[in-house]
């Protein structure tokens, strides 16, 4: 009678465990601590960024080296992760709007994440992009604070990270005004 009884417990205090856990992630969740959730660390206005860029430099895949300070002032900045099946989706679109845009490209960096198609990925946008990948892809997102991908964003010649979402649209509209 007593293993049954402390076998009780035991799956009685588990069950608590359990309900006290879920309702401090649930608390967690509403409150925003959570990376990626809206208002969270790393949300940079609806997408997965800081709010500020830090410093970073990077070798290009046309050989330049590219710092924060070198972009001009309300660059666009997307990011792309191969094997991403909204970065894949997006990407063509990318491809097609950025020259109605009228940016040039210097005025766009295209950061693709490592991977197995990330030659793929940079051969498209080097049509319309500076183009980043490979390591120097992970230092950029890393000073971006990104933590989800696709990102399409504004960098000012502050740093400040403005218009960031998973798609074109926003930073397309704010380029418009």
């Amino acid at each position: 009678m007593s293993l049954m009884g402390a076998a009780v417990a035991l799956v009685g205090a588990i069950a608590l465990l359990n309900l006290t856990l879920t309702y401090g992630l649930i608390r967690r969740f509403r409150a925003g601590a959570v990376p990626g959730t809206p208002g969270g660390p790393g949300d940079g206005h609806g997408a997965g960024t800081a709010p500020t860029a830090q410093d970073f430099t990077v070798v290009t895949t046309q050989g330049r080296t590219v710092g924060r300070s070198d972009l001009p002032d309300g660059v666009l900045v997307a990011f792309f992760s191969t094997g991403c099946p909204p970065c894949a989706a997006l990407l063509p679109r990318f491809v097609a709007a950025v020259p109605g845009l009228g940016l040039p490209a210097p005025a766009v960096l295209a950061v693709v994440a490592p991977g197995a198609e990330d030659g793929e990925y940079a051969r498209a946008l080097e049509q319309v992009a500076t183009v980043v990948t490979g390591e120097d892809a992970a230092v950029v997102a890393e000073a971006f604070g990104v933590v989800g991908y696709p990102v399409v964003c504004r960098l000012a010649s502050d740093g400040t990270v403005t218009g960031a979402e998973h798609e074109l649209v926003a930073p397309a509209a704010a380029a418009a005004s």
